[in-house]
C-alpha cells in the first residue's frame, strides 16, 4: 500500500473515530458472506457499524483520542463495532448474534466504555447491563414517582367530595330523603 493511501485511510479513521468514545473488539474469521451481511444489516438497522481495520493504520488514526487505549491492545485480525446508545446496546447484539455464527468463528476480545478498556468476560457482563436508555427512564420514573404520590393525595379528597355530592344528587332524583348532619 502507497503511503499516500495510508495517510488517505488514516485521516479518514481520523474523522471517523473522533468523538467514538465507545467500541467493541471482535474477531470474525471464516464466516460465510450471507451472515456477515445479515449480521451488519442487523447493526445498520440500530445504528451501529463493523468495520475490519489494519490496526496500525488504526493506531496511527486514534492517538491521542478516546479509542486509543483500545487501538494498543489490538492484534491480529479486528474488527470494531461502534454506534449505538454505548457499547451496552453493541454488546447486547452480539450476544444475541453470536450463537448464529460457526463455531469458533466469531469472539468478542474487548471493548472501550466510556474511556475504560475492559475485557473478554467483562463485555459479556455488559450485555447484561441495563442501557443508558433504560437507566434514564428508571430514574425519570423515580423523579416523578413522588409528584405522582403528591397529585393523588391532593386529589383524593376532592374525588370523595364528588361521590358524596353524586350520592346525594341520585337519592334526590328518587325521592328518597336525606339525612342531615348532626
Amino acid at each position: 500500500m502507497s503511503k499516500m493511501v495510508k495517510e488517505t485511510i488514516t485521516k479518514e479513521l481520523a474523522q471517523r473515530y473522533a468523538a467514538a468514545n465507545d467500541a467493541v473488539w471482535v474477531e470474525l474469521i471464516g464466516v460465510d458472506g450471507i451472515t456477515t451481511n445479515n449480521f451488519r444489516r442487523t447493526l445498520r438497522d440500530r445504528h451501529m457499524r463493523l468495520e475490519v481495520v489494519k490496526t496500525s493504520l488504526l493506531r496511527r488514526a486514534v492517538s491521542g483520542g478516546p479509542l486509543s487505549r483500545l487501538a494498543e491492545k489490538l492484534e491480529g485480525p479486528a474488527a470494531l463495532v461502534t454506534g449505538g446508545g454505548s457499547a451496552v446496546e453493541v454488546a447486547k447484539v452480539l450476544e444475541e448474534w453470536s450463537p448464529k455464527f460457526p463455531k469458533d468463528s466469531f469472539r468478542v476480545r474487548g471493548a472501550l466504555l466510556e474511556g475504560e478498556l475492559i475485557g473478554e468476560e467483562q463485555v459479556k457482563d455488559l450485555s447484561k447491563m441495563p442501557t443508558r436508555r433504560d437507566l434514564q427512564g428508571r430514574v425519570a420514573g423515580m423523579l416523578l414517582s413522588p409528584g405522582g404520590k403528591l397529585v393523588g393525595a391532593l386529589l383524593s379528597p376532592g374525588g370523595n367530595i364528588a361521590g358524596c355530592l353524586k350520592t346525594i344528587i341520585e337519592k334526590l332524583e328518587k325521592g328518597e330523603p336525606i339525612a342531615k348532619a348532626g
